[in-house]
């Protein structure tokens, strides 16, 4: 388990103790979208983490090979397939609604502007994940990503005619971004 997934897991089982019941396409969960940098619209909350590459795995991949890390995609497909590159970073967006139910089963769009690049303008293939043996606390939109540390970014999150912007600086730290 990463140090970025041990810290989340364990301020949300310090804060409340965690239960995930289906409330048609959401999941109650105290504290899915309090860390990274959060924002928030009239009807979510959004929160935004960039940390280092993640080994991605499908569902089948994941009852094969007993992985003890990484993300289990749901949905989607892997983003960036250079995982040696120093530049690749994974992306995740948590999104709550307002009353703090994790929110499943959305089709956000995320795209990444990133100034000093070659390509300003990146849209996040999107794919649902949450980290293994995580469960539906987790559960999150996003990929593996290729934008180099050091990079300041915008990160802009729409979904159902709301937006979110997030301006970052991607850092090579274990959490890797800040704001």
């Amino acid at each position: 388990m990463t140090g970025f997934r041990f810290l989340l897991v364990s301020a949300a089982l310090t804060a409340a103790i965690v239960w995930a019941l289906p409330v048609g396409g959401a999941y109650g969960m105290g504290g899915a979208c309090s860390s990274g940098q959060v924002m928030k619209t009239k009807s979510y909350v959004f929160a935004l983490s960039i940390g280092p590459v993640e080994e991605m795995y499908t569902q089948a991949q994941v009852k094969a090979k007993h992985p003890k890390t990484g993300e289990v995609m749901l949905s989607g497909t892997m983003g960036s397939m250079n995982m040696s590159s120093s530049s690749i970073h994974h992306l995740e967006v948590h999104i709550c609604t307002s009353g703090g139910a994790v929110v499943t089963g959305a089709h956000p769009t995320i795209t990444i502007d990133d100034p000093t690049a070659k390509t300003m303008m990146m849209s996040v293939p999107i794919a649902t994940m949450e980290g293994i043996g995580m469960g539906m606390s987790d559960y999150h939109y996003g990929n593996n990503i290729d934008v180099p540390s050091g990079h300041h970014i915008t990160v802009t999150v729409k979904l159902n005619g709301e937006q979110v912007v997030f301006h970052t600086t991607v850092s090579k730290s274990a959490m890797s971004m800040s704001g």
